[in-house]
């Protein structure tokens, strides 16, 4: 019958690979990380700048072209857009404060106060401001067109052309263009 051998184990090899994975690999890789540091930083720059560049190219050739073949409908589109939103943005603050006067007028919008002439008024945050009276509307200016639009519907026929000056003169709110002009037609 055949023996069998048991395979012999070298102690000082064990040794040795243990010695070098814990000890001298990690000095080592530590040692290649210092040696190449100083120069890691221009090769990540050389290894992404030419990438860059090229996409830099055909992006700007790429918005030359449209440009060129679309420009002038961008530039309607984008004062269409424009339109769009100061719209939208009136009709919201109209909204806000349509919604504010329902909820009994939550936010710090006005507090009595006594006029001129000794009748009781309000007075707005505005005032505090020192802000340019327009159509008899404290603090005109400074005020957002659902603000404005709030303020509109006490005024006389001659407030309410003063209103209608200074929008087309200055800010040409269409929201509060379009109110006046209805509050107007409701006048005769």
């Amino acid at each position: 019958m055949a023996t069998q051998e048991t395979p012999s184990f070298d102690f000082d090899d064990l040794k040795q690979e243990v010695v070098n994975r814990l000890i001298f690999q990690p000095i080592g890789l530590l040692a290649a990380v210092v040696r190449t540091l100083p120069n890691a930083a221009e090769e990540g720059r050389r290894v992404v700048e030419g990438p860059l560049q090229t996409a830099k190219f055909v992006g700007d050739m790429a918005a030359g072209v449209m440009k060129a073949k679309y420009g002038a409908q961008i530039s309607d589109l984008e004062g269409k857009v424009s339109d769009v939103r100061r719209t939208v943005e009136g009709a919201a603050d109209l909204v806000i404060k349509t919604a504010q006067s329902r909820v009994g007028g939550f936010g710090a919008e006005s507090q009595p106060r006594t006029t001129d002439d000794g009748g009781a008024g309000e007075a707005t945050v505005h005032e505090a401001e020192g802000s340019e009276t327009v159509g008899g509307i404290v603090g005109y200016e400074s005020m957002t067109a659902a603000e404005v639009i709030s303020h509109l519907d006490g005024l006389t026929l001659s407030e309410l052309g003063e209103v209608e000056a200074f929008e087309l003169e200055h800010r040409r709110r269409r929201t509060v263009l379009g109110r006046v002009s209805k509050l107007r037609e409701d006048h005769h």
